[in-house]
């Protein structure tokens, strides 16, 4: 009987196959295409059925939209460009067909090759970021230079270049200008990237032939000269070179005497960045990554191979990659300090430094309230003393109220984007119906609450989703507070503040100072997170903001909204505000800031929610007896299973029978009541899967405490009821010695779960 994986493995290798011999050059429509493997390969449809019937968890996802999702393996190998709505194939992926002629040796090659992807992603994208800036400059890249330049693996970006197509692509050629830079080509890729040089006047007729494609010799640039060449442009539209920062890098520094950061001591004394090594520091004549990894290898012979590369890329970046402009960024504590670059690195004998222009040594960032959670979880990787960050460089620098911009702010209205097939497949649902039905109501009424059980992935699922509908610019545009019964609308929209008055007044424009000094305090009225997204959205109407509000059932919601309860249903109108900062303008809440809130229902003492609040907003539920919570944890095992190499059609479900065994005794003990149910997320963190005693020890501190409280009172006995022990006895599941659940009887022939995620 085929699995799933065998049937998706066969469909994907009949599409490439027809792509192949039908549309060698043009490709085909998907639906087109879809028509075609079936009619050559009748009896897919049938083995997709029995598959899906026969393996262990529902897949309620059609065999179509399936094998649409699972082709992402294919693209991000290179074998498959998908555009335009058409599917075509690449030299690449005809190179495969011949290499793999098995359908289910060429799927799981297609899966490794998008797993290295995968552990490179944000390099290669830092990467495919800089080959966009090429076109119209008249200059040619090589691949292997660029991939040293950032990184990665040219093994990795090569294929996805081809694969994707973004902006630049074709200008990233082998080291003799060669077109495919040594990968195999079709004739009709070799015609495209012929029309694609002469375009940009890179085409070196002389050199070229029927079968190979070649750029001009002199018009080859090194990555970062080439680069540079495309600056003029944008520092003449943006003014000054130093105030457009193009890079964000973490850097740390700590005395190795007495242990104190060094931003209290010479980088603010001297307005420095530096970087120690503890051996002699390369000369400024090692311009290359390559040039580093020579002076690395001989000074550390005896370190790992693994630790002398990344000190080679933390010493080449801070001697080569940074430039004048870039932002740099270190902590003390939770005191977080941002400076700009101001010249090249010199040298001391075991020591590299950096002029830097700090911008609030005064006035230092909050790094857990300031800082966005994507890059403070940056920040928090304490392996590396110098750390890129560029994605949030604009957030850093608007932080501090330093950004100047490079281009002119957008505009037009906003609009929601459909959820994706792939937001769907990263939150482990089965399509984006559930996920679409969220931005309809969005569209309609702009605030929107999860509420269910614990566990069901409310606030995750609402980040996420908060992301994806603000875009690229979710690291400024998505703000998360949590409510709680001390919280008010002072803190939430706006409120007055005391300060000592001889400290200087802010001047930051989210505070005004508001007179009364005596007694040695005067009083600043303070934006909080509403007003500051608010005021923001309002500046940049055509972008999508999202204020996601945890627990927001926690809080007195009249108390903390005020005068903005009725801004929530009458988008359009204005109000005054409690302490008149609208100047009498009034204030609205504009119609680009949507509003994401959990609840958790199984809280007995905040539950309550008045009938006009809920009125203003749409509520979905997520629970663990109803899609999409029902499939999740199988998925995730099933991805997990798969990541370790192994085939995600066998994953052990000793986790997932477990947890609905849980829900069935709730629902019988707590008849009528759904808030009373677990959610799938307690499996689904690493300590569910962290070695020895994972499963008992997530039990006793986290599953009973819970049930405890659910039936506090009630006269059920937790633990004879949900003891593991019995638990796993009544389901046929053996601990083993490692504390890891599996099914039992070595009839079935199945193993532990791995105890390591």
């Amino acid at each position: 009987m085929p699995s799933i994986t065998t049937v998706v493995a066969q469909a994907l290798y009949t599409a490439a196959t027809v792509l192949r011999e039908d549309a060698p050059q043009d490709g085909l429509v998907f639906g087109v295409l879809w028509e075609r493997v079936l009619s050559r390969s009748p009896r897919l449809e049938a083995d997709w059925v029995s598959a899906v019937d026969e393996a262990p968890q529902e897949n309620n996802t059609p065999f179509k939209d399936y094998v649409n999702r699972a082709a992402i393996n294919l693209v991000r190998a290179g074998w498959l460009y998908r555009g335009n709505r058409r599917w075509q194939l690449t030299g690449i992926g005809v190179d495969a067909l011949d290499r793999w002629p098995d359908p289910v040796d060429f799927y799981g090659e297609a899966g490794r090759r998008y797993r290295r992807w995968e552990r490179q992603q944000q390099l290669v994208s830092v990467a495919v970021n800089a080959l966009e800036k090429l076109p119209d400059g008249g200059h040619w890249v090589a691949l292997q230079e660029v991939a040293e330049e950032y990184g990665v693996d040219s093994g990795v970006l090569g294929p996805v270049l081809r694969g994707t197509r973004p902006p630049g692509w074709y200008l990233a050629l082998g080291e003799e200008g060669e077109a495919g830079a040594g990968l195999p080509l079709w004739p009709f890729e070799r015609d495209m990237w012929r029309s694609l040089l002469n375009e940009e006047g890179l085409l070196d007729d002389g050199r070229s032939s029927v079968d190979t494609v070649r750029a001009l010799p002199d018009r080859r640039r090194p990555v970062r000269e080439a680069l540079a060449a495309r600056q003029p442009a944008e520092v003449a539209e943006a003014g000054d070179e130093e105030e457009l920062p193009r890079q964000l890098w973490i850097i740390r520094g700590v005395d190795a005497v007495t242990g104190v950061s060094l931003i209290r001591g010479p980088w603010r004394d001297h307005s420095v960045v530096t970087f120690d090594t503890g051996f002699q520091t390369p000369t400024l004549a090692a311009r290359d990554l390559e040039s580093v990894r020579g002076v690395v290898d001989s000074a550390l012979p005896a370190t790992a191979p693994s630790r002398r590369e990344a000190v080679a890329h933390e010493l080449n970046a801070f001697l080569n990659r940074m430039r004048k402009g870039d932002i740099v960024l270190s902590t003390d504590g939770f005191e977080t300090y941002v400076g700009v670059v101001g010249g090249p690195a010199t040298h001391t004998k075991e020591r590299l430094s950096r002029p830097v222009d700090w911008r609030n040594l005064d006035k230092p960032l909050d790094f857990f309230k300031d800082l966005p959670s994507g890059l403070s979880g940056v920040v928090q990787d304490a392996d590396s003393q110098v750390l890129e960050a560029t994605e949030y460089a604009e957030t850093v620098l608007a932080l501090i109220g330093d950004m100047p911009r490079a281009t002119s702010l957008p505009t037009g209205r906003a609009a929601l984007p459909d959820a994706t097939a792939e937001l769907a497949e990263a939150l482990h649902m089965p399509d984006a119906t559930w996920l679409q039905d969220c931005v309809e109501l969005l569209r309609a009424k702009p605030q929107l609450i999860f509420h269910g059980p614990p566990g069901t992935g409310k606030t995750y699922i609402a980040l996420a989703l908060a992301r994806h509908l603000a875009g690229a610019s979710s690291a400024t545009n998505v703000r998360l507070v949590q409510f709680h019964p001390a919280y008010a609308y002072e803190d939430f929209f706006e409120g007055i503040r005391p300060r000592l008055a001889s400290d200087q007044p802010s001047k930051q424009t989210n505070k005004q100072q508001d007179g009364d000094t005596d007694g040695g305090l005067a009083y600043d009225l303070v934006k909080g997170p509403l007003r500051k997204l608010a005021d923001e959205a309002e500046r940049r109407p055509a972008e999508v903001f999202v204020l996601v509000i945890d627990e927001i059932n926690r809080g007195h919601l009249a108390k903390i909204f005020g005068e903005l309860y009725f801004l929530l249903e009458y988008r359009t109108e204005r109000v005054h505000l409690l302490y008149g900062s609208d100047k009498g303008r009034g204030f609205r809440l504009p119609p680009n800031l949507y509003i994401l809130g959990t609840m958790n229902t199984v809280d007995r003492s905040v539950a309550y929610m008045d009938a006009a609040m809920r009125r203003r907003f749409s509520f979905m539920e997520l629970h663990p007896d109803t899609p999409p919570v029902t499939g999740v944890l199988a998925s995730w095992l099933r991805k997990r299973t798969e990541l370790q190499g192994g085939d995600p059609d066998t994953y052990d479900d000793a986790y997932v029978r477990l947890l609905d065994e849980i829900n069935r005794l709730l629902a019988a003990n707590t008849p009528g009541d759904r808030s009373f149910r677990v959610g799938p997320s307690y499996f689904m963190q690493d300590l569910a899967h962290a070695g020895d005693g994972a499963l008992e020890r997530l039990w006793r501190t986290q599953i009973i405490p819970l049930l405890t409280e659910h039936h506090w009172g009630d006269g059920v006995d937790v633990e004879a009821v949900y003891g593991l022990p019995a638990l796993c006895d009544r389901l046929e599941i053996r601990l083993s010695g490692d504390g890891a659940a599996g099914a039992a009887g070595a009839a079935s022939g199945a193993v532990s779960a791995p105890a390591n995620p």
